[in-house]
C-alpha cells in the first residue's frame, strides 16, 4: 500500500527534523504556540494508533498513559511529568514497520467508520492510512515551525 510507504518517509523527515535538538527545544512552548515538539511527536504516535488500530478493533502499541497525554485536546501544561523523548523517538521509528507487518498478516479486517474533527469521514483502513499521512504532515509542519522558532 503506497500510503504506508509514505508514512515511512514522513516519519523519517520528522526524525531528521528533531535530530540533535536540546531537551529544552523539545519541551519549550513558545509564545503564540499551544504545544511543544514533544507533544507533537506523542500526538502523531497516539493518533496513528487510534486511527489505524483502535478503529480496526485491535490493541494499541501505546500505553493508556500515552493516550491520556497526547490525544486531541490535551496540552503539555497538564503534564505531571515529562514524557521520555528517547522512547517517543523509538516509537516514531518502529511503529510504521509494525504496521506493515500487521497489514501483511491480515490483522486489519474490520474498520469502524469515523468522522475526524476536520469533518473527513474514514470508511476503511485504507482511508485511515491516507488521512493519517495528511495528519502527520500537518504536525510535521508544526514541528518544523517550532524548531525554526526555537533554534537560531
Amino acid at each position: 500500500m503506497q500510503a504506508i510507504e509514505m508514512l515511512f518517509q514522513i516519519r523519517s523527515l520528522i526524525a531528521r527534523a528533531v535530530d540533535g535538538l536540546s531537551e529544552d527545544a523539545f519541551f519549550t512552548i513558545p509564545s503564540g504556540f499551544d504545544n511543544n515538539i514533544a507533544w507533537n511527536l506523542g500526538h502523531i504516535i497516539v493518533t496513528q494508533q487510534a486511527l489505524l488500530y483502535r478503529l480496526s478493533g485491535l490493541p494499541l502499541y501505546v500505553s493508556k498513559e500515552q493516550v491520556a497525554m497526547f490525544r486531541t485536546g490535551t496540552s503539555p501544561a497538564d503534564w505531571s511529568e515529562k514524557p521520555d523523548i528517547a522512547g517517543l523517538l523509538v516509537q516514531l521509528a518502529d511503529h510504521p514497520q509494525k504496521l506493515v507487518e500487521d497489514y501483511h498478516v491480515g490483522k486489519f479486517q474490520t474498520y469502524q467508520p469515523y468522522t475526524t474533527s476536520t469533518g473527513v469521514t474514514l470508511n476503511s483502513f485504507e482511508d485511515a492510512v491516507a488521512f493519517n499521512c495528511f495528519h502527520e504532515g500537518l504536525h510535521s509542519g508544526a514541528i518544523l515551525s517550532l524548531k525554526n522558532f526555537l533554534t537560531p
